[in-house]
């Protein structure tokens, strides 16, 4: 397993003291008093009313609390940072510093500048009201989702990001105003993922780079959400406050936790076949999301069956982030099980650091994020995340899971710096990608992605993939840049645009097909090299050239068909 020195590992045990005593800005003190916000670095949680104006330099993450109002005034100009870090907090969507709005937005006659196609505004279930202003060089200027809505009034234009809007399924959330919103030279104008809102009439398209719209509708028959009567626990149901335990203990039943049940290094908890865990809401700092939960340096020993599952679930119903997480923090002296369990409503419902996890019949709604790895090894099977932001988030670790199931998330799963080997994964409406591996070395074999705006995306690395398919995808069923990839009977069908870009790529494809693609079979955005044999190929717009290399645009690279 990846590893990191000594030193690191005791630096993190003792950081780790605090974690539940007082949960941490994204970037600096949660609330910033609006004299604060005068100065040139800024950056946190934002709560009330705080006022920006002038010229304001944002070196980290800014989020609107629900509740608090941010306004910016006129002629105020926002340069946000490039963020060179690799987060992992449930808050970030992006890879660069980006604004999240849970609260309200009010900008007029403002410019928000982002560097370098990164970061972003996201509207999540808050409301952005835009007058006049500029948003530019992001990597997705606004995105809006959750039930988040936007009121556009005046001119509103987005400029130079990778994509200039995103609309996302979710509610109530829509585009509103009579705003006209003009979208020039992004890579893509407007993404309308599955479900949501129509793209409004008031958007103006100009020297867009791949398309101006992708807009696709989705012919799965899973259905979205959970539609059920929440379990309540039982009259007399144990309850625990803040627990430590320093001896190993079993809880069985239902029990209600209001507080946070901490497990010593050395000692184990075990939860009872068919024990439900509620969870109350304690949120000190004010953010909207739940404190309460699991935080294990010892072991965790949690095994229920199909007919009597172990629940990990809220108190009072449904709803993302009502409790922190199953954290398991240098978990690595025994070894961790989890078996036909349910976890729903959580910050993020199992975090994983400096641990070992073997699980199977995991079932994870209605989190932030699912699942999250570090430095960690994992050994799972038949695991499904639903309705959530992430589905699984993976860093520097040892992954093998067999029978994944995601659906209904804004990302799928992302592994960075990993040993990853997947079997029979199965993926539904994931948002951005399907799979995205970076810095990885994987093994990808069966399973298929449906209708993700990318469905596989590979950044260095050497990834396999075998008797693969994605279909009906947005931008591209596979896009590669910068790693060795061997495809082996594979299927792509029915990409809006592409079945297949490489960038600085090295790709073998053998056999399979690639099918029902509206523009070209393989687009290369840099020399790339790939050879395919034996593949179908039909579709696009000219039918007599399926792709797009260095003989239509020289120093592309090349296509080589066998």
């Amino acid at each position: 397993m990846p590893r990191t020195r000594t030193m690191e590992r005791i630096s993190l045990l003792l950081s780790t003291v605090f974690f539940f005593f007082c949960r941490m800005a994204i970037a600096g003190p949660a609330g910033p008093p609006a004299a604060a916000m005068q100065e040139t670095g800024i950056g946190g949680k934002i709560s009330g009313e705080v006022r920006l104006s002038g010229h304001v330099h944002v070196t980290g993450d800014l989020l609107v609390l629900p509740g608090a109002m941010l306004t910016v005034a006129p002629g105020t100009v926002l340069v946000f940072e490039k963020s060179e870090s690799s987060k992992v907090d449930p808050e970030y969507f992006y890879g660069g510093t980006e604004l999240v709005v849970r609260g309200a937005l009010r900008a007029s006659g403002a410019r928000f500048l982002f560097p370098a196609r990164s970061g972003g505004i996201v509207v999540d279930g808050g409301r952005a009201e835009l007058s006049d202003c500029l948003v530019s060089g992001a990597e997705t200027g606004i995105t809006v989702l959750r039930g988040g809505s936007v009121a556009a009034t005046g001119r509103l234009a987005v400029t130079d990001c990778k994509v200039g809007v995103a609309l996302f399924p979710g509610g109530v959330g829509e585009w509103i105003g009579a705003g006209e919103v003009t979208l020039t030279k992004n890579g893509i104008a407007a993404v309308r993922f599955p479900g949501a809102p129509a793209v409004p009439s008031t958007f103006l398209y100009r020297q867009s780079e791949e398309t101006d719209v992708l807009a696709w509708e989705s012919p799965s028959s899973l259905p979205r959400g959970e539609h059920r009567p929440w379990p309540v626990p039982a009259a007399g149901a144990l309850r625990l406050g803040d627990t430590f335990l320093d001896r190993n203990r079993t809880l069985s039943g239902d029990v209600v936790v209001d507080g946070v049940i901490r497990v010593a290094p050395g000692v184990t908890l075990t939860i009872a076949r068919g024990s439900r865990l509620f969870f109350t809401f304690r949120d000190t700092d004010g953010d909207g999301i739940g404190e309460n939960g699991i935080f294990l340096q010892g072991t965790l020993d949690a095994r229920g069956t199909k007919e009597r599952p172990i629940g990990f679930l809220p108190l009072d119903g449904a709803g993302w982030g009502k409790w922190d997480a199953i954290n398991f923090m240098a978990s690595d002296q025994g070894e961790n099980v989890l078996e036909n369990v349910e976890i729903a409503g959580a910050y993020r419902g199992l975090h994983a650091h400096f641990s070992r996890l073997r699980g199977k019949g995991i079932r994870i709604s209605g989190c932030f994020r699912g699942i999250q790895f570090q430095e960690s090894e994992m050994d799972l099977s038949e695991v499904e995340v639903a309705d959530s932001l992430s589905a699984l988030r993976c860093r520097d670790s040892d992954v093998r899971i067999d029978g994944f199931r995601a659906r209904d998330t804004v990302f799928g799963g992302n592994f960075f710096r990993s040993r990853v080997k997947l079997s029979s994964p199965g993926v539904t409406r994931p948002g951005w990608y399907g799979f995205r591996f970076r810095e990885s070395r994987v093994e990808l074999a069966r399973g298929e992605v449906r209708e993700a705006m990318v469905g596989v995306s590979v950044q260095e690395g050497a990834v396999s993939l075998d008797r693969f398919s994605v279909e009906k995808g947005g931008l591209a069923g596979i896009a590669l840049q910068e790693g060795d990839v061997r495809m082996g009977t594979c299927r792509v069908s029915g990409s809006r645009l592409d079945a297949i870009s490489a960038t600085n790529a090295r790709v073998s494809v053998g056999g399979g097909a690639l099918t029902g693609y509206g523009r070209y079979a393989v687009k290369l955005g840099g020399p790339a090299e790939v050879t395919m044999s034996g593949v179908e190929y039909t579709g696009g717009h000219d039918a007599g050239n399926p792709v797009y290399d260095g003989k239509v645009a020289p120093g592309l690279g090349v296509v080589r068909i066998e």
